[in-house]
């Protein structure tokens, strides 16, 4: 009977245990130390190997330390294949997981085959996202259409994009660059401007208006002025640095014969980013 108390009380006590260990694993993943966080979620895994919770954060944990730039390629290519195993773990225990979709969808699309890439599990994954996401699918295949330089591709679904989500003014930004690729300066600058126009935080598109200007170089006060206007936001994860938009400015400047401004701003840049090595060449070039 004794034994029989004993038993029972670790198996209600078991998911409690799991629970103070999970909330641990979050707050050292939340923390950034992902090492930390897969070493707690590991011995979870043991007990529940089909835990939705538990492979959903490991494979979180892996891509974030693959993403680290100060990773060696070697490492990255390890961490993501870790993270692919656990994120087909998800895809697999949630039909409409869309998330774990995504990140399988990328992940074996852009690395090359010796690396672990494989286009055509890429693809598998792009239909299953269109079946949960029609929207989120048409932008991902977009994107690898551009990475395939199927231009002609690119431009009607973007077109059909626009019909079917006009409230989405993002999709101007992914056909501004395909123009910017194709050296088509002139529309690049049209659709920049678009987006700039429906979407007046269109803080990529105003960065992209002035690398277009030193580009074609043409439109040069026009891309100055975007530029300083990009200067007064915080750029996200997926926006380039303030530093690298005074570098462009810089070069702006150049461009218009003023060689003083062209050094404050690369200047500016170095106050930003002491280590932008373009800045400080551009400096070195001019003085």
């Amino acid at each position: 009977m004794k034994n029989a108390v004993i038993i029972l009380l670790i198996l209600f006590s078991l998911p409690l245990l799991f629970s103070a260990t999970i909330e641990e694993a979050r707050k050292l993943y939340e923390a950034e130390k992902y090492e930390e966080a897969i070493d707690a979620l590991k011995p979870l895994l043991k007990q529940e190997k089909n835990n939705l919770s538990f492979n959903r954060l490991m494979a979180d944990s892996y891509l974030k330390l693959s993403q680290n730039p100060d990773t060696g390629m070697l490492k990255a290519v390890g961490f993501i294949k870790k993270s692919k195993k656990y994120f087909e773990k998800v895809a697999e225990l949630d039909p409409k997981d869309l998330e774990s979709r995504e990140n399988l969808a990328f992940s074996y699309f852009f690395p090359p085959r010796i690396a672990g890439g494989n286009k055509k599990k890429a693809r598998q994954y792009l239909t299953e996202i269109k079946q949960l996401s029609p929207k989120k699918g048409m932008n991902i295949e977009i994107e690898f259409l551009i990475y395939e330089k199927e231009y002609d591709q690119v431009e009607n679904l973007c077109n059909q994009y626009i019909k079917d989500f006009p409230e989405d003014s993002d999709i101007y930004y992914s056909l501004g660059m395909m123009y910017q690729e194709q050296e088509n300066y002139e529309k690049a600058f049209d659709t920049f401007e678009t987006h700039i126009q429906k979407d007046p935080a269109a803080w990529n598109s105003m960065y992209q208006i002035g690398r277009t200007a030193v580009f074609s170089e043409s439109n040069l006060q026009r891309g100055i002025d975007l530029l300083a206007a990009y200067m007064n936001h915080e750029p996200g994860e997926d926006g380039p640095g303030l530093d690298s938009a005074y570098w462009r400015m810089g070069m702006l400047y150049e461009l218009q014969g003023k060689p003083d401004k062209a050094i404050s701003a690369y200047e500016s840049g170095l106050k930003v980013n002491p280590e932008n090595s373009e800045c400080k060449k551009s400096i070195n070039k001019l003085k």
